[in-house]
Order: structure tokens, then sequence, then C-alpha cells
């Protein structure tokens, strides 16, 4: 039980530590992800709040080595960044997200949102240290 509140605690954190960098994080994630789009209103998505909170957890996890860090952080980056590239050439392809206000464009921005700010960096974090966690998670045998 220990453990885990101390693992809590390094979240909070770890929170508290990358806040003041949510602005200049989302500058630069903005700057790339616009790059060769010619008209930077039309990125209706941007995932970068969502890799900070990837950032936390893989930061707070204890025994997790520094290689197996920078090469999780590494890949959610690229992953975020292909997905919201991929998002930012539907939304410009399909019919239904060039009628504000439709269903489909609010259903759909919902699906997104749920699955890029809530799931997926809990996905990565698991993926890259689910030992890690197991671990975290263990509770001693009581004799």
């Amino acid at each position: 039980m220990k453990r885990v509140i101390l693992f809590l605690g390094k979240i909070l954190l770890f929170s508290l530590l990358l806040m003041p960098a949510v602005g200049w994080f989302e500058g630069i994630y903005q700057g790339v992800l616009q790059a060769g789009i010619a008209t930077p209103r039309t990125i209706p998505f941007a995932g970068a709040r969502a890799i900070l909170l990837f950032f936390v957890l893989i930061l707070a996890t204890p025994d997790v080595t520094v290689k197996k860090r920078c090469a999780g952080i590494f890949g959610a980056i690229l992953l975020y960044l292909l997905i919201d590239r991929l998002m930012i050439y539907l939304w410009g392809v399909l019919p239904y997200a060039q009628k504000p206000g439709a269903a489909a464009q609010a259903f759909y921005t919902q699906v997104y949102y749920m699955f890029m700010h809530w799931l997926l960096p809990f996905l990565l974090w698991l993926l890259i240290a689910f030992r890690e966690v197991e671990e975290v998670l263990r509770m001693p045998k009581v004799e």
C-alpha cells in the first residue's frame, strides 16, 4: 500500500512540475503539426496535453530504465503526431466535416477525444511499463 501511495505522490509531483511547460510544449507540438498545412485553422485536433499525461505516468513509474523511458516518450510523440496528421487529413476529406454542427461530426470528435485523451496515454504507459506497474501494484503476502 505504501508503494501505491508513493507512486500516486510521484504522479502529483510530476504533474505539478510539468504544468508550467504545457503552453511551451503545445506551441512546439502545434508548430510541428502545422508543417505543410496551408491554413493552421484547419487543425481540429491536437494531442499535446494527452502526451503530457503519458509523460507524467512514465516518469512516475519506478524502476523503468532511462532507455525505456526515452524510447517510450519518443514513440508516443511520433504516434500522437501520426494520429493527429491522419485526423487532419480525414477531417478535410470526409463529407460530414464540411457541415458545422452535424451530429456525425460531434460524434467522431468525441470518439477521437475519448481515445486520444483518456485511453491512449494509459495504453501506451502499460505497453511500456507493464512489468513495473505490476510490481508496484503487487501486494506483499501476509503471513
